[in-house]
This record gives C-alpha cells, structure tokens and sequence, in this order.
C-alpha cells in the first residue's frame, strides 16, 4: 500500500477543508502515479474533491456512514473490510488523504510519496511526518522545482523491512 500528498514544511495538508496547495505539477505527478491503479479516501476527501469519484481508478470511499452511496466507487465502512479486499487487488494502492485515513492505514503503507513544499501554511490538518519515523527512510527525492513563486521537492519514503 502507497500514499500520496502534498505538504507543507511542517507536513500540513489542509485548511477547513481545503488543499493547501494547488500546483500543477504535483496535480500531474499525482495524476501520472494514482491512473489506472486503486485509491482509498474518505468522505471528508471526497467532498472537498466536489463529491465525485476521480476518473480512471478504482475508488474506495472509507465512512462509517452506513447510508452512503455514490456510483462509481466502492463504499467500506471498516479497516478490516478494506483490507480484505485489496489484499487481492493486482494494481497500486494508494491512499489519498485526509490525515485520518493515512494515519488509519499507517502500518499497511510501504511507500509514501510525499511533495514537500519549502513554506509554511495556515493549516489545521496536518499528516503523519515521515521524516521523523526511524521505520522509514527516503528512497528518492527529485530535484527543487518553483512554479508560481512556489518551491517544492518531490520525495519518496519507504519503510524499513
């Protein structure tokens, strides 16, 4: 299992919902990496994402809300359930946010891919820190790039085995 996400230099990831950052080219990074393959979100992502399943991967919807529906995707109401199913699952998995479905995911993800941004935001959501976990350790990192006055770093962590 893989995550993917955009962060601040304090490993924030949002503000009242929002994405704190909206740069083309970690859109495209995550666009190129997530097509094709399985991505887990939950609700909450979903609706800051306009309540519509991304296009071209298969959609997990992780809630405890036993009413949801959407079409288009898969809806689980438990780890367990989840787990079960991807467990045979032949693509990529990725979990895509928020914070609490990482963390929920935590011990299942072997590789985050993790756009780090050189500022800081005003955030109140912020994702696990990677680079504080002795379990894991970069495995790449691409060159600093700036788009739109703003520099970021695309890095690769993986865990420990």
């Amino acid at each position: 299992m893989k995550t993917i996400l955009a962060v601040d230099k304090n490993f924030a990831i949002g503000y009242e919902g929002n994405l704190l950052f909206h740069i083309k080219k970690d859109f495209k990074h995550f666009k190129e990496l997530t097509t094709g393959n399985v991505v887990i979100l939950g609700k909450n992502s979903l609706k800051s994402m306009g309540n519509k399943p991304l296009k071209n991967r298969e959609n997990i919807i992780l809630t405890r809300d036993k009413n949801f529906k959407l079409d288009n995707a898969l809806i689980f109401h438990s780890k367990k359930d989840v787990l079960n199913y991807v467990k045979n699952v032949k693509k990529d998995v990725f979990v895509i946010g928020g914070a609490k479905t990482v963390e929920l995911f935590l011990d299942e993800i072997n590789e985050a891919y993790i756009t780090k941004v050189f500022e800081e935001k005003k955030a109140d959501t912020y994702l696990f820190n990677f680079e504080k976990d002795k379990n894991r350790k970069i495995k790449e990192q691409s060159e600093i790039f700036e788009e739109d006055d703003i520099k970021f770093q695309f890095v690769t962590y993986e865990k420990i085995k």
